[in-house]
């Protein structure tokens, strides 16, 4: 599949939810609890069978991404193991990274947040600076209005500079595209659903 194939096929199972609301009941119908990570490993698993679904390809969640990009070593990064990456199956090539992340308007939650869009960038270099789609999803509750979150998503287009004075680049538009969505939950903490999933970029 082409990249827009993709993109296209990601946009319309956000939409129509056929994955989420086959194998996903607590995110759709019965609800979950917001207890710990309940929500988050949920939703990045969600996103992960959405890669197993599609013909062609598998993925992994919370994958250890090895650097082999020779500019970013080991000794200038953080490791990072982002949520989901789907391959192409004949190539073992990445053609997808993603992280599913919590949204609150509070700093530690806004820190959470650019941290784990940089870790989708310092991934897509390490992981050659090639793949196809970078795909960012931040979940939040019905009536939080995010702030500042166009500051957040520009990292990807502008990068950011690591706390030792590195320079991590942005994608490289000509090869690579951004997915920027909104989940929207529904309800309490007791009982939480996540039907509403929102195009940002």
């Amino acid at each position: 599949m082409t990249k827009e194939e993709i993109k296209d096929w990601i946009i319309h199972e956000f939409k129509n939810g056929y994955i989420r609301h086959t194998w996903f009941p607590m995110l759709t119908t019965r609800g979950m609890r917001d207890y710990s990570e309940t929500v988050h490993s949920t939703g990045l698993n969600y996103i992960t069978e959405m890669g197993r679904q599609l013909d062609g390809y598998t993925a992994l969640s919370e994958y250890p991404v090895y650097p082999v990009h020779e500019k970013f070593s080991h000794s200038l990064t953080r490791e990072v193991r982002p949520d989901s990456i789907w391959y192409d199956k004949d190539s073992l090539k990445p053609v997808l990274v993603s992280e599913f992340e919590r949204f609150e308007n509070s700093k530690a939650k806004n820190d959470k947040l650019r941290e784990k869009i940089e870790n989708l960038l310092i991934a897509y270099h390490q992981l050659g600076g090639d793949i196809p789609i970078i795909l960012f999803v931040y979940w939040s509750y019905n009536g939080i209005i995010p702030r500042d979150i166009e500051k957040y998503i520009s990292i990807f287009d502008e990068g950011f500079r690591l706390p030792n004075g590195t320079y991590i680049n942005g994608i490289n538009s000509f090869i690579s595209d951004y997915l920027v969505f909104q989940a929207v939950a529904q309800g309490g903490k007791e009982r939480l659903t996540i039907n509403q999933w929102i195009q940002v970029k």
